[in-house]
């Protein structure tokens, strides 16, 4: 299990740090031409549809396939994926391999977690998955994958083209999927009857005729937009536009159904209304760090003198800072925590000071502007700080859309938290055709309005925190100081 989570993200990263690259560079250079705009912007559509895919994961598993199967179903789907930007050239093997590996991903991302979690509960008899090993192990192959990745593909498409980086993670995927099937068996024959039954089979299963209804709708639905596609009637601008609407319509949803529902008391709702500048903040942050794979990779290439001595390093490694840095300050960040204990720093305080970390790192850029190459230490300092931010706002988020669920709604509710990465994704796409490496003065205004919007959120929420935590404790006495969110 953690072999094929591991593989996957590694095959991941190692296509999504060569994407924007090979969608802009010209068609000499083994690219797809594409407006250096329209580029950054799909990058932020595929990042918003990846996590949007999750959602219909997380169906399949529970409706038609069961978690096991749709996990090694979505795993063929992002092996075929790659093989399809390695071995397809134009518009058609971009539309068919990203959509694959989109969607491939997201039924990972789900029915992987549910699966760790079953196999957890057969050995404990707990449901307490997340404090076990397993959980650990399967944390630390995403950031192992998320490391290694963009440095394997970076430098094979430097070095022989973006067809072989895309070929090389596609092998990667193969090779979980390799280690996952030669030990499938030995994994259920592992489970307890009842835990087998539940991860093999769907929960919900839907009548046969109803399955194959659906089926059908679904192949139908991605042959209509394959073709869509294919015949210009769906443009990059209009992708990345309606999912902007889509996750924040879906978010609208998520909201109004608590507050309007009579089962969710008073208290609740109110806890509701609370929650809803938390989410702002980490839809803001997840929108700045989405500019690490789109605007901060152009960045990267056009911007930045990468040369040491007499080797330039791949544009693509950039991409391996994030996990780098996550890996290296998440143990000293837990000591922390764990030395303060009832002392730690509310939420409101975590995610406010988390996103004016992670803004701050767009000023960096912003000051190198009138320079004609900014020095090789200025990105790896604004990927420093943006992932410092996420190591606040990222647990901070989670943390938050549980502490405010409702009881009747906290599954649904905790579908908030995915989507501040979905609508964050997708601005952050839609944003990025205003940058222009090009003009001075345009890419100092993009990366000045990008840093300072989000860091006045982060500010006013910083300084409310105090006030806001008086508050609540006046009307809630009986609630313990960290309940104040």
């Amino acid at each position: 299990m953690v072999s094929i989570e591991m593989w996957e993200r590694f095959s991941f990263y190692g296509m999504q740090a060569l994407l924007v690259y090979y969608l802009y560079f010209a068609i000499a250079e083994g690219g797809m031409g594409m407006d250096r705009a329209k580029a950054t912007a799909l990058v932020g559509a595929y990042g918003a549809a990846l996590y949007l895919s999750a959602w219909a994961g997380g169906w399949v598993g529970d409706r038609l396939l069961g978690s096991e199967k749709t996990l090694l179903g979505g795993a063929l789907l992002v092996t075929a994926g790659h093989l399809i930007l390695s071995g397809i050239p134009g518009q058609m093997g971009l539309i068919c391999g990203l959509g694959a590996i989109a969607l491939g991903s997201g039924c990972v991302k789900t029915s992987a977690i549910t699966v760790l979690g079953s196999e957890e509960d057969s050995s404990t008899g707990e449901a307490n998955a997340q404090a076990g090993p397993a959980f650990q192990y399967f944390y630390l192959g995403i950031n192992v994958g998320a490391l290694l990745g963009p440095l394997l593909t970076g430098w094979l498409s430097k070095a022989y083209g973006f067809r072989v980086g895309f070929a090389a993670a596609a092998v990667l995927m193969i090779i979980g999927l390799g280690v996952y099937l030669g030990l499938r068996r030995r994994m259920l024959a592992s489970f307890s009857p009842g835990i087998r039954a539940r991860v093999e089979g769907p929960q919900l299963r839907l009548p046969s005729n109803r399955r194959w209804q659906w089926a059908a709708g679904i192949l139908v639905a991605i042959l209509v937009i394959i073709v869509a596609f294919q015949r210009g009637w769906v443009s990059v601008d209009r992708v990345s536009s309606g999912l902007l609407l889509i996750t924040v319509l879906a978010a609208i949803w998520l909201f109004a159904q608590p507050l309007a529902h009579p089962a969710v008391s008073m208290e609740e709702k109110a806890a509701v209304r609370r929650f809803i500048p938390l989410f702002l903040c980490s839809t803001v942050f997840w929108m700045l760090q989405a500019q690490t794979y789109g605007v901060l990779a152009v960045f990267a290439q056009e911007r930045t003198n990468r040369w040491v001595g007499d080797f330039e390093i791949p544009a693509a490694w950039a991409q391996s800072l994030n996990p780098l840095f996550i890996l290296g300050c998440s143990v000293p960040l837990a000591f922390l925590w764990a030395r303060l204990r009832g002392r730690a720093p509310q939420l409101r305080t975590t995610i406010g000071g988390g996103l004016i970390l992670a803004s701050t790192g767009l000023l960096l850029p912003a000051a190198f502007v009138h320079a004609e190459q900014a020095p090789l230490w200025v990105l790896p300092a604004a990927i420093f700080l943006i992932s410092c931010g996420e190591l606040f706002i990222g647990p901070g988020g989670m943390a938050a859309t549980a502490h405010h669920a409702p009881r009747a709604f906290a599954t649904r509710f905790s579908a908030l938290y995915f989507l501040t990465l979905a609508i964050g994704m997708s601005l952050a796409g839609r944003i990025s055709t205003y940058y222009d490496p090009e003009s001075s003065a345009a890419e100092l205004r993009y990366f000045l309005l990008v840093a300072l919007i989000p860091m006045a959120l982060g500010l006013i929420t910083l300084l409310s925190a105090p006030s806001f935590r008086r508050r609540f404790l006046q009307t809630n006495p009986g609630v313990a100081a960290h309940g104040a969110g």
